[in-house]
């Protein structure tokens, strides 16, 4: 991952996964439940 935001030249990485809480993996990349995504 940090590797593909290097490449993209992002300045954070947000990954969605099924689970149920968000918190940060670095302080570039956060984990986000897919639950808290907006619906539109």
């Amino acid at each position: 991952m940090h590797t593909a935001r290097q490449d993209l030249k992002l300045d954070h990485l947000y990954v969605v996964y099924p689970g149920d809480r968000a918190f940060a993996l670095t302080s570039h990349m956060t984990l986000l439940p897919l639950a808290q995504l907006p619906t539109q």
